[in-house]
């Protein structure tokens, strides 16, 4: 029993011995430690929590939560591998702050941000980094405009239609800039998704201009805008244009063409109660036709309008020509009828239908008006020589140039 106690009793002072040296090597490497921060201890004051770097058109905001410690004055943000830094001085509050601060201005580019926090004592907290971009002419001379497929003018209710193709990725929107009818230039912002724009007031004679807006990332600050471009009206609504043409009356295969003027002349069918509308197979059709049925003389079929000063086309798509006609023809004439066949030629524009060689294509009446005037266009007939012959016309558009 003796034996074994002092080989206990060596163990034990062993082991103390060993522990003993360890404590005094320790105590030797933190006073190491003490030459290099003077003997004082090291404060890390809260550092910059759920940093973000917001994107603008060269600059940026940085953005970051203070969430603890109440001694915080100061954050210095570094950029440009701490070429740059910006100071931001700061007043903590109760709870959580949230601090942001404007780096402006920046050069077009990527960036790596590094934001330290520092206290009363001048202690300075760990680095909280992020990456970052600013945009600017390189990034905005990159941006397509958004495709405007045509803008369309309705006369009846003095209504401008723009019609848009889809948008990119990127857009948020577009701008419309366009005068009304009092002088006045006014700016629309039109949604991303939508597909028609209707202007109510625009002056029809006058230009619009259209620039897509775009966000590089959905953080960014500042909006982005394509190049501007500048559009006339293409397109003026006819009432009842056709493909196919609605009617007002119907006595079995004939009618007559809503929204349009037909004159007794043009009435051939149904002991004069309808003409110039047929749903031959199915379709809608304004039509002339003299097939053992009552000759027409300066059968009419027409429309009134008011436009605007500039340069036009109407165009007629022909669905079929049965037989050589005698003398058809599409006409655009000022005033409110069109002349007699006669007197074709007093017509501001006419195009005179020969026979079946001109099925299925389009023809154009041009015309010019140095003022806003009042208009009619349509068709005039007379078949009275050449009987078993017809036409049909499928529809009809009035483009300005």
């Amino acid at each position: 029993m003796i034996f074994i106690k002092l080989y206990s009793m060596k163990h034990i002072i062993a082991y103390s011995v060993i522990a003993v040296a360890l404590l005094m090597v320790s105590c030797s490497k933190m006073d190491d430690y003490k030459k290099f921060t003077d003997g004082k201890v090291i404060v890390y004051p809260g550092k910059a929590d759920s940093l973000r770097i917001q994107p603008g058109r060269n600059r940026a905001l940085v953005r970051f939560l203070l969430i603890s410690d109440p001694n915080i004055v100061k954050a210095t943000i570094y950029w440009n591998n701490k070429a740059n830094h910006q100071d931001v001085s700061i007043t903590r509050g109760k709870g959580i702050d949230t601090i942001k601060a404007m780096v402006s201005p920046l050069p077009e580019g990527n960036y790596s941000f590094e934001v330290l926090t520092y206290d009363k004592g001048g202690n300075k907290s760990v680095a909280a980094l992020k990456q970052g971009a600013a945009y600017g002419d390189v990034f905005e001379k990159s941006l397509l405009n958004r495709i405007l497929e045509n803008i369309v003018y309705q006369p009846s209710n003095g209504t401008t239609y723009l019609n848009w193709r889809a948008s990119d990725a990127g857009s948020i929107g577009a701008e419309v800039t366009y005068t009304n009818i009092n002088g006045k230039v006014t700016i629309k912002r039109i949604a991303k998704d939508a597909i028609q724009t209707t202007l109510t007031d625009q002056n029809p004679s006058t230009d619009i201009q259209y620039r897509t807006l775009f966000l590089p990332d959905s953080l960014a600050i500042d909006t982005f805008y394509s190049a501007s471009a500048s559009r006339k009206i293409t397109e003026f609504y006819l009432k009842n244009p056709g493909a196919p043409f609605l009617q007002s009356k119907r006595d079995g295969r004939w009618g007559l063409v809503a929204d349009w003027t037909t004159n007794a002349a043009a009435r051939n069918m149904s002991n004069g109660a309808v003409g110039g509308w047929d749903s031959y197979n199915g379709g809608g059709f304004i039509a002339f036709e003299y097939w053992g049925t009552p000759q027409i003389t300066n059968g009419k079929i027409y429309q009134t309008i008011t436009l605007p000063p500039g340069k036009y086309r109407y165009v007629v798509t022909v669905s079929e020509i049965a037989n050589p006609l005698e003398a058809t023809y599409a006409a655009v004439n000022l005033g409110q009828t069109l002349p007699d066949v006669p007197d074709i030629s007093q017509a501001m524009g006419s195009f005179k239908f020969l026979d079946n060689s001109q099925n299925g294509k389009d023809f154009a009446v041009p015309f010019s008006l140095t003022q806003t005037q009042e208009i009619t266009l349509g068709f005039v007939s007379t078949m009275v020589v050449k009987n078993q012959s017809s036409v049909r016309f499928s529809k009809v558009r009035l483009y300005k140039d």
